[in-house]
């Protein structure tokens, strides 16, 4: 497996994340967000307020986010998977700042963006140059 620092630069220099959600009939959901960071062992990103994605969100914020790197060897990508908590604004205010670090085009604004923090719960790798070519382990390990 790839060392601790080696998944969290993985994931923090990834362009964008693929964010999965279900929606209300069930069906699963995809979609690229840029505006994240990575932030210990969670990950905080930035949405439009009015979107499928937060009504998705507040009926079940169990998620899952894939990071890939085009071209990239190994590990090949990372899923974390946990909850999606809707910051407070003290919160909030902070978050925007870490993610304008990553992404200084950030465009936020309360009254139309909203940041969430997904609680890792746990970390999938996917490495096919490793003998165990998948490996789980807990979230709390990045922290």
């Amino acid at each position: 497996m790839a060392a601790l620092g080696e998944i969290k630069d993985y994931i923090y220099e990834n362009k964008s994340l693929v964010l999965a959600t279900v929606d209300e009939a069930g069906n699963p959901q995809i979609r690229h967000i840029g505006g994240y960071t990575i932030d210990g062992k969670d990950i905080l990103f930035s949405t439009g307020k009015d979107t499928d994605k937060t009504r998705e969100i507040a009926n079940n914020n169990n998620v899952a986010l894939l990071f890939q790197h085009e071209g990239q060897e190994a590990p090949k990508n990372i899923t974390l998977y946990g909850k999606a908590r809707k910051l407070d604004e003290k919160e909030t205010a902070v978050a925007v700042e870490l993610i304008k670090k990553r992404r200084p085009q950030l465009r936020y604004t309360p009254e139309a963006n909203i940041i969430y923090r997904v609680e890792s719960k746990s970390v999938k790798v996917l490495d096919f140059s490793k003998e165990d070519k998948q490996v789980v382990f807990p979230a709390s390990e990045l922290a």
